[in-house]
């Protein structure tokens, strides 16, 4: 069976096809090209590392100040991290928070999962953030069993065709946060492979750490700072009383800084220019790892190095 086009809607067809082609290539360059800006210069070493002004500067440059009155306990393997981490989510009285790259279908996970769907149910507000890519291997019913019984469930930087370029853009975070008094972070994942005492391949080491103390207050503002990135619509609700009594003004200001620009992208362009300028003053945390390769390397802060 043969087609007869006239000239006209050959033109058309021609016009359809490379306005099409057109638009392919513009979302491929908007999603592949140079991604942010980089200021580069040199940091001067103005005291050593016995200097207490050290310690402050240090504070500043990481984010989050370096507080004092914190009590760590190291957790390791999964026969030390898990049934610590569920118990303090099975004593939970008013919040939780866990955000988490690995979390896969299993024994352990349908233990987490069972802990957090029955505090949501008595009245406990839970929140979960799970990285989009870390969290393949989760079966849905999972997430679907916690959606039901109340808890607000958030996917971290889903896959869209805008969003090509930031693919990799994970949260490879892992903290649990109970109360705003007791938290968790560390490296291990919610996962089989992380049971046990590493005594074969298939049970993996690693560590993680009870906190608390004033860093707690700080790990739940880390936990907010991707929550409001995600379409969740009261991640600023999840602050405890706790966290402006403990966190350092100048940590506080940082933190509102972010929450004004993440804000200012679901506003008018005028706007988010306003409050953008919130946060010229951010330092660049790649120059904080040139910073440790310099002194990795012997070379000299004032009056002592760092080998």
């Amino acid at each position: 069976m043969k087609f007869n086009f006239s000239g006209k809607t050959k033109m058309g067809v021609t016009i359809l096809v490379t306005v099409l082609l057109t638009t392919a290539a513009t979302i491929l360059i908007l999603n592949l090209r140079a991604g942010e800006k980089h200021i580069t210069y040199q940091l001067e070493h103005r005291f050593g590392i016995d200097d207490p002004q050290f310690v402050r500067t240090m504070g500043q440059l990481l984010g989050p100040a370096i507080l004092h009155g914190n009590e760590v306990k190291a957790l390791h393997n999964g026969d030390e991290i898990f049934p610590v981490m569920l118990a303090a989510i099975r004593l939970a009285q008013k919040s939780i928070t866990f955000e988490t790259y690995i979390y896969w279908s299993g024994e352990i996970g349908k233990q987490f999962s069972d802990a957090l769907c029955e505090r949501a149910e008595n009245g406990v507000k839970v929140h979960v953030l799970l990285d989009w890519v870390g969290t393949g291997k989760i079966d849905s019913s999972y997430l679907d069993q916690m959606k039901a019984a109340g808890v607000e469930v958030e996917r971290y930087h889903p896959l869209n065709w805008y969003t090509l370029a930031r693919i990799n853009n994970r949260t490879h975070r892992k903290l649990l946060v109970v109360d705003g008094k007791i938290g968790f972070t560390g490296g291990g994942g919610i996962a089989d492979l992380w049971t046990g005492d590493a005594q074969s391949p298939d049970h993996w080491r690693d560590s993680h750490f009870q906190i608390r103390g004033p860093a707690v207050a700080q790990m739940q503002a880390a936990f907010n700072d991707n929550w409001i990135k995600t379409r969740a619509e009261r991640g600023w609700c999840l602050f405890c009383r706790r966290l402006a009594d403990e966190m350092s003004f100048s940590h506080r200001f940082r933190w509102i800084s972010r929450f004004l620009r993440a804000i200012g992208r679901r506003l008018r362009p005028p706007l988010q220019a306003l409050v953008s300028l919130t946060n010229v003053a951010r330092f660049p945390r790649r120059k904080l790892l040139d910073f440790f390769r310099l002194e990795r390397a012997g070379r000299s802060v004032g009056s002592g190095s760092i080998r």
